[in-house]
């Protein structure tokens, strides 16, 4: 039964008033009332488990709304009323396939993507399309490579198939008909047919009952970005022109031809379009200018090419974009250095008021309307923290009334978890870094479990909900994260400095950051870990290489472990811009690529490892693991191994995700001896 939580409005503020009985239930913050309290250890899969409700979206009207879950999360797309929360349909994805994302077109309508397990075991995109009426009927491929079967029932007439991938660029919410896509047509290698990064798209109309294309003509240039104005049509476009340098284009007249034009003073590939003011005579858009550090909002006049600068700060990128009810105006933006922060352009703004207003009652946790209806009347609000996955609330913006909806994972208790706590320190250079530490329940120093991020360039750790933390912070083990230099948010300068530095200073400062929670009496220093995934695979391997008496064990997940591999095997090589990212981010001296391989350096450790790794990966090729283990043999080191069949760049399958966090706490546990693990041996 849903609760219905009345919202009144005094003056400009709004004011949520929240009955006893829901406070003590549903409001949380971060921390624990009682941190010597040792919670008995949850099952490896509340952790593993993906979320059952998620990525919802309201029908334009706002009478239905359509969200996925299902195995992994993504393996059923369901329809409900909303007036009484009613289920209208549910379509399942056959074995093999789960739903990549979705969009209304109508309120009667929704199209949407797949991704696909390849026969090579890779869960991918297909490039597909699919439409179906919200009660299921009319289910059929509009679009792809297999648009020529009938495989949807008895009413598809025979298309033909199209070699191309597409993205919805527009839904035309006034055209209950047709959608707005950019086509980018595949590249044959071989026997084989891939996504072609290179390709300049093909702008469609295409029907969403029939699958009938209209061209609208090429876009200006490679992996362009397409923009529609306001009345949905095509008006502005940024991409890679031939020298590989970002360009812009615009058509003046909306059934005319682009014109070019370029935009000095900003770094080359910094200009993210946002949208097009209400006269499509503006564009804005996110760009760092070649005299500052950090990301900013400005607002280009397409006629003049004045530049008017809407938003920034020195220290932190902005890190998203705040709408309208009605998705058509910007009324703040978040930036993000520990958590995010909401900076506003209007304030008196609806959802500005609504959101200000369910941050006061829902404290320590942050409030993202993610969904509204047309008109802006209804809304989803998502809700949650670092110790609460997130919940999901219904707001009418005319009742002035918010409904409870649903929970993103039913089975995790909040009071159960743990803090994520941001901390800030200065490295051996006096650069300052930020991370994030969560510490178990009870008394420190802790036995510590360090978790290098992926990327390593433009990605960051957050302050959110942590599976991976929380896991390790329920058995007993602290968890550290650090946004060593390189990573993203904190401007363009700090992410430069990892440049060329993979086995340098980012590792520098993985190293600062384990010896600063040493310092802090939050890390027993004879029980540390390092582990991590991708270039956190790496940085585990290279960190027990460069110090090893500072770590215990280390753990690779989907590692790369050779970096001059790296630039012959994988998909980043692929492309034009993927070489050129990787010899600016690398080097080009293969004396220094390879002193910073851990493959060639597997004499120096000292402690057990544990690879993983999927046989498919397409991001770091297995033979980066199976080369790494070789290493590990050939200077007989100790070590334990899991290849993963079916799995690619990370473990996608509920259950594979499962066995291999079993396994991974299993072999810490063995090499730090957790105290929980010493009254707990049987949990598996």
């Amino acid at each position: 039964m849903r609760r219905i939580l009345p919202v009144f409005v005094l003056v400009v503020v709004i004011l949520l008033t929240v009955g006893n009985t829901y406070a003590q239930t549903q409001t949380v913050t971060s921390g624990s009332d009682n941190p010597q309290a040792t919670p008995a250890p949850l099952p490896v899969e509340a952790f593993t488990k993906y979320d059952v409700f998620s990525d919802i979206k309201l029908s334009p009207s706002g009478k239905y709304a359509a969200y996925l879950g299902g195995k992994n999360g993504r393996s059923l797309l369901m329809t409900i009323t909303i007036e009484d929360i009613k289920p209208v349909n549910s379509i399942r994805c056959r074995d093999g396939f789960e739903f990549e994302d979705f969009h209304w077109i109508s309120d009667q309508r929704i199209i949407y993507e797949i991704a696909e397990r390849q026969i090579s075991g890779v869960l991918s995109g297909t490039g597909e399309l699919y439409a179906v009426n919200v009660d299921g009927g009319s289910h059929e491929i509009i679009f792809g490579y297999r648009a020529g079967e009938k495989q949807l029932g008895t009413r598809i007439t025979q298309r033909k198939d199209t070699y191309s991938s597409a993205d919805l660029i527009n839904p035309l919410l006034n055209d209950e008909k047709n959608v707005l896509i950019r086509e980018m047509p595949y590249r044959q290698l071989g026997n084989y047919l891939y996504y072609n990064p290179d390709a300049k798209p093909v702008i469609t109309l295409l029907d969403s009952y029939t699958g009938n294309k209209k061209s609208l003509g090429v876009a200006p240039y490679s992996s362009a970005v397409v923009m529609t104005d306001q009345q949905d049509r095509v008006r502005f476009a940024i991409g890679l022109n031939s020298d590989l340098q970002y360009s812009a284009s615009w058509k003046p007249d909306p059934d005319g031809d682009w014109v070019d034009f370029n935009l000095p003073g900003f770094r080359n590939d910094s200009i993210i379009p946002i949208i097009m003011s209400e006269n499509a005579q503006s564009i804005f858009f996110l760009g760092i200018a070649a005299d500052k550090n950090c990301s900013e909002l400005f607002c280009l006049d397409l006629k003049t090419k004045e530049i008017k600068k809407i938003f920034g700060l020195d220290d932190n990128d902005i890190y998203s974009i705040i709408y309208d009810l009605t998705g058509k105006h910007i009324i703040g933006v978040l930036s993000y250095i520990d958590k995010p922060v909401a900076h506003w352009l209007d304030k008196k703004d609806l959802a500005a008021r609504i959101r200000a207003s369910l941050e006061k009652t829902f404290k320590g946790q942050t409030v993202q309307v993610v969904t509204a209806s047309k008109d802006g009347s209804l809304a989803v609000v998502f809700v949650n923290s670092d110790i609460n996955p997130g919940d999901y609330y219904l707001f009418d913006t005319r009742a002035m009334k918010a409904s409870y909806l649903q929970p993103a994972r039913d089975w995790i208790n909040p009071d159960q978890m743990r803090p994520k706590e941001p901390f800030t320190f200065k490295a051996r250079d006096g650069l300052t870094l930020h991370g994030y530490i969560t510490c178990p329940a009870g008394s420190g120093p802790y036995p510590m479990v360090v978790i290098p991020h992926g990327g390593p360039h433009g990605v960051r750790d957050y302050w959110e909900f942590d599976s991976e933390a929380q896991l390790f912070a329920n058995r007993g083990y602290a968890v550290l994260q650090v946004n060593y230099r390189g990573s993203g948010g904190l401007g363009d300068e700090f992410e430069q400095k990892g440049y060329e530095e993979w086995g340098g200073k980012i590792q520098d400062d993985i190293t600062d950051a384990t010896l600063w929670a040493i310092d802090q009496k939050i890390a027993a220093p004879d029980r540390i870990c390092i582990y991590g995934s991708s270039f956190g695979a790496y940085s585990a391997l290279e960190g027990v290489i460069r110090k090893p008496a500072l770590y215990k064990c280390a753990i690779g997940y989907a590692g790369i472990y050779d970096l001059e591999l790296m630039g012959e095997k994988g998909d980043i090589q692929r492309s034009k811009l993927g070489k050129s990212y990787l010899q600016m981010v690398h080097g080009t001296d293969k004396n220094i690529l390879n002193k910073w391989s851990p493959t060639y350096n597997a004499d120096k450790i000292q402690v057990p490892v544990f690879l993983i790794h999927g046989k498919e990966d397409w991001r770091a090729d297995f033979e980066q693991a199976t080369k790494m283990k070789s290493a590990l043999e050939k200077n007989n080191k100790v070590y334990e191994w899991m290849a993963l069949g079916k799995e690619g760049h990370g473990v996608h399958d509920e259950e594979t995700r499962k066995e291999v966090y079993e396994r991974i706490l299993a072999f810490i546990d063995k090499n730090l001896k957790s105290p929980v693990n010493q009254s707990d041996s049987n949990r598996f």
